[in-house]
């Protein structure tokens, strides 16, 4: 099946559409379901038993990939809305500097600029090409194929979840729940408020398998590009015994205030594993290539093993055999639960508000929700002050 998603059509699994009447200055996203794959368990299990590497030798890119590299985003009416807030948050970002604070992560973005969706539902989005992939390394022994499934299942999902599109801050103990049609369970919740760490739970139908770890982020402004580093990990368990360890290359924003916008995946991104293998991707280095295509080597000890070469807005090849083409393989939908906690993201009154395009009333909500959010952090503060004063005097008194 082809599968590539064109910008038109798709970016990060949602589609946008101006609404005048409405909300001049607002976007309405809703999600494109018909673009994923929803198959059963069954079809998904005759799919996972069937799997064969991609017979082509083409060197394919998605329609989405710009010309010197990364994925472009060129919607002129998004493109207008993102940048309507660019002045204000140049403003905010120019503040931060002269204060002495570079935490960019801190910066309140306006909500006409967001997306009706929580960044723990977008962390979750991680897991789309896992029905297949990674039911497919539960089913091997040889744990360098394992290995392989896993960098094909995350790389894969770049083309689709690399966007300018800024989902919603979760606040301090917020959750999301949802669930892959093959029985994957996926759990995510705000666990820090500053820095802003979200963690993550997966579970594989008849625990199978075990996938966790958390997302927290650096942020850095250039005259025209912000740069995003992900500091968090992630960690896969089989249960044939193999544990693997990753980390997450940079993203790049560029052409934020001018020119072309687009979005790069940069640096270095290492897989380990606790049977001695160990991989090492590089992004953004291959020679004559734009900065989309990565290299890379799975090595035991000092010992090479496999090379690794492909680009995110199109495939990867171990050794010169495609596991994963654009064209050819679909995402599955990550389907999120209704709210059932009081605690759900669904139920924040800026999401709600911003999904229904009452962007003032978003906004206003997005705003209470901040204010509550650093009163409780002050409340902490004092509480742990309080504390520590306490377990002093007490120190004190049992020294006297």
């Amino acid at each position: 099946m082809n599968s590539t998603l064109s910008s038109e059509d798709l970016d990060n699994d949602i589609r946008i559409q101006q609404v005048q009447q409405t909300a001049p200055d607002a976007v309405q996203f809703y999600i494109r379901e018909d673009l994923f794959n929803n198959d059963p368990y069954d079809i998904i299990q005759q799919k996972v038993a069937t799997f064969q590497p991609i017979q082509s030798k083409d060197d394919t890119r998605c329609d989405q990939a710009s010309k010197d590299g990364g994925k472009k985003f060129e919607d002129k009416k998004q493109i207008k809305c993102m940048r309507s807030v660019g002045t204000y948050v140049i403003q905010q970002i120019g503040r931060k500097i002269l204060s002495g604070d570079m935490n960019l992560t801190k910066i309140s973005f306006p909500i006409k600029a967001m997306i009706a969706k929580s960044a723990l539902e977008k962390n979750l989005q991680s897991t789309i090409f896992f029905p297949l992939y990674i039911n497919r390394a539960v089913q091997t022994v040889d744990f360098m194929e394992q290995l392989k499934l896993v960098i094909t299942a995350t790389i894969a999902t770049f083309h689709i979840n690399l966007s300018f599109h800024k989902p919603l801050n979760p606040i301090l103990g917020e959750t999301v729940e949802g669930f892959l049609s093959d029985g994957t369970k996926l759990f995510a919740e705000q666990i820090s408020h500053h820095p802003p760490v979200s963690q993550f739970y997966g579970i594989g139908r008849d625990n199978s398998y075990k996938y966790f770890g958390n997302y927290w982020y650096e942020a850095s402004a250039g005259l025209n590009s912000i740069t995003l580093k992900n500091k968090g990990k992630r960690t896969i368990v089989f249960n044939g015994g193999q544990r693997i360890d990753y980390n997450f290359a940079y993203e790049l924003y560029s052409g934020t205030i001018m020119g072309s916008m687009k979005v790069e995946t940069l640096g270095v991104s290492t897989y380990q594993t606790n049977k001695g293998l160990t991989a090492t991707l590089k992004f953004g280095k291959v020679k004559r290539k734009p900065t989309d295509y990565f290299e890379g080597t799975i090595n035991m000890g000092q010992q090479e093993l496999c090379k690794i070469f492909g680009t995110y807005m199109g495939y990867i090849e171990f050794d010169g055999v495609r596991y994963w083409d654009h064209r050819h393989m679909q995402p599955y939908q990550v389907t999120i639960k209704p709210p059932f906690l009081p605690s759900d993201a669904q139920l924040r009154g800026d999401y709600t508000n911003l999904a229904s395009l009452d962007i003032d009333k978003a906004q206003i909500e997005k705003e209470n929700l901040e204010n509550l959010q650093r009163h409780d952090a002050k409340l902490r503060t004092k509480f742990k002050e309080f504390r520590r004063k306490k377990e002093e005097k007490k120190k004190q008194h049992d020294h006297d």
